[in-house]
């Protein structure tokens, strides 16, 4: 868990908190206190009143007891929740001052480089889950190489070849961005990850698990452009870029396409990013970098 997803949690708790104590203001609580004593080894019931007189309670008034009784408890209740409130607000504001890092991911980033470059970094860091995420072939599940050919002809920053100069562009700022991603990677909505089969690297690490109805060859496997990462939050998400909107074709193609994917339970804007252009509305770098802000960053 990240310092951001902390703070989100701390903030909604706090605003539990902060709902507690406007509701307990909201009852008026009474000038009158409660106060407990044993007499001959029984409770006895006193209520202080706002001059401080003590004010013996029969055991016959039980309405006034139990209204008593809950206001005294309501006014423990308040205190425990300012004082709890008070703690994560200052929690928030000492993890807030530090956001963009943590004393974890700060080890690998002051290595030097040829150190940092050759080193087995923890998964448990955002720099080290990043590393494995892009290097896994559980995930790389690829029906083309992306090699240069006929289709693949724009070259990225990164090296990769893709098929059309925005996704070259996406590709190229993502890089720059130093956000990972992969190209095209196989992928059936509608598949199961099996957890009890589990695909181990050559180091006996799980990289992944067997997919159930999965086969990266298969006729109706799908190749979203890009699957990218937030190193911070480590959630990945699919990029689909529609490049020919004014096409009737494409679009039906990739409604049917859009189709299975929402239908096996995946949102957009929540596992699925998408970018659109048709020949008079081209895509605008600054689109792509709103979306990476929003998401990736």
């Amino acid at each position: 868990m990240n310092k951001t997803e902390i703070i989100k949690i701390l903030k909604e708790t706090a605003s539990m908190l902060d709902s507690i104590v406007d509701t307990v203001n909201n009852s008026h609580l009474p000038d009158e206190h409660l106060n407990i004593k044993n007499l001959r080894g029984k409770p006895a019931f006193f209520c202080r009143t706002k001059d401080g007189k003590q004010v013996y309670v029969k055991q016959s008034e039980s309405e006034h007891i139990r209204y008593l009784s809950s206001k005294h408890y309501d006014r423990k209740l308040k205190a425990a929740a300012e004082k709890e409130k008070r703690q994560i607000d200052r929690c928030i504001g000492i993890l807030l001052t530090d956001l963009d890092s943590s004393d974890v991911d700060k080890v690998s980033d002051n290595l030097p480089e040829v150190v940092r470059e050759n080193a087995i970094l923890s998964e448990l860091t955002s720099e080290g889950y990043a590393r494995k995420w892009q290097e896994g072939n559980s995930v790389v599940k690829k029906r083309r190489t992306h090699k240069k050919d006929d289709y693949h002809k724009y070259k990225t920053l990164r090296g990769d070849y893709v098929g059309s100069k925005s996704e070259e562009i996406i590709a190229d700022r993502l890089f720059a961005r130093g956000v990972p991603y992969h190209y095209e990677i196989a992928f059936t909505p509608e598949a199961t990850v099996n957890k009890s089969k589990p695909v181990y690297d050559d180091c006996g690490i799980i990289t992944g698990y067997e997919t159930l109805g999965f086969s990266p060859e298969a006729e109706d496997t799908l190749h979203p452009d890009f699957y990218v990462l937030n190193k911070r939050t480590m959630k990945a998400y699919y990029w689909e870029h529609l490049g020919r909107m004014d096409d009737p074709a494409y679009c039906l193609k990739n409604f049917n396409r859009f189709m299975r994917i929402l239908d096996s339970g995946y949102i957009i804007g929540e596992d699925l990013l998408v970018t659109h252009e048709d020949s008079k509305h081209p895509l605008m770098t600054e689109r792509i970098d709103e979306i990476i802000d929003k998401y990736l960053i």
